[in-house]
């Protein structure tokens, strides 16, 4: 071993080559948040017309690793409300996971009552149905979220290649 001599290769790590990744990284997942927003718009069930105020998609940074992700999700009313959007009566966690049967009774108020409907001093709510309209939205449109983001993976594989890196996506095989 002693005959052998490794050479070392560096490689371009400057900032500017990280921030082009990463500005790319954001660019692609956004791409992909429009993508899954409108389908969202589209699979929202018609009973619930303003939440489709409450769709939001964040682009984030992990701190620790660096790895920019995707959330999906919806605002709270309250943040409809401050972007000067009409929010829903109903939380969109309903539409998404479901509720059980439970009674609605008044805390305040003498009666219940809704677009003058008098439904007395308790009501018993059915419950309803889990929708997983946000999971079913992704998992549905996988191959369209993955064409919106090709453009931008193409221009971070040319940046690292500048760069001199090379990404090895090849399945890694193991045998024992």
């Amino acid at each position: 071993m002693a005959g052998n001599k490794s050479t070392v290769t560096f490689i371009n790590t400057s900032k500017e080559v990280k921030d082009t990744i990463k500005g790319l990284s954001r660019s692609a997942l956004g791409e992909a948040g429009k993508v899954i927003r409108k389908h969202l718009r589209e699979n929202l069930p018609i009973r619930s017309n303003r939440l489709k105020n409450h769709i939001g998609t964040w682009k984030r940074i992990d701190k620790s690793t660096g790895q920019i992700r995707l959330e999906i999700g919806f605002y709270s009313w309250q943040t409809v409300k401050k972007k000067k959007k009409v929010p829903s009566h109903a939380s969109p966690h309903w539409i998404e996971y479901g509720v059980k049967p439970h009674t609605i009774t008044t805390k305040n108020a003498k009666m219940l009552a809704y677009n003058d409907t008098m439904y007395g001093r308790s009501v018993q709510h059915p419950g309803t149905r889990a929708t997983n309209v946000l999971r079913n939205t992704v998992q549905n449109n996988i191959g369209e979220i993955r064409a919106a983001q090709e453009k931008y993976l193409a221009e971070i594989s040319k940046t690292l290649e500048q760069a001199g890196l090379k990404v090895d996506d090849s399945p890694d095989q193991e045998d024992d």
